[in-house]
């Protein structure tokens, strides 16, 4: 039984390792939004962009925004954008 039990749990373990993604950050400019088409894209998702500070990412949360990642499938990998000056992109789904 107690086989049983361990061989459970490294399977388990073993998938929940697959499937985890990791968390970058992406340092990037205020240009890179339009010249990346990044905006274009998330505004075609129904997002409105927000750029907001660090400290305040809480308060927007409440207010309807989340934290927007830039997500690679292949390599499990999501990036959070970041600008030089510290701001987070947050985006809120716009109701249609």
């Amino acid at each position: 039984m107690i086989e049983w039990l361990g061989l459970i749990y490294g399977v388990a373990k073993d998938i929940k390792d697959y499937l985890k993604w990791d968390e970058e950050t992406k340092d990037v400019d205020r240009e890179w939004l339009e010249k990346s088409g990044f905006r274009k894209e998330m505004e075609s998702q129904g997002y409105k962009l927000y750029w907001s500070r660090p400290e305040s990412i809480e308060s927007r949360k409440l207010d309807g925004y989340e934290i927007i990642f830039e997500v690679d499938k292949i390599k499990r990998i999501r990036k959070r954008i970041v600008l030089k000056k510290g701001s987070v992109l947050l985006g809120k789904k716009q109701n249609t």
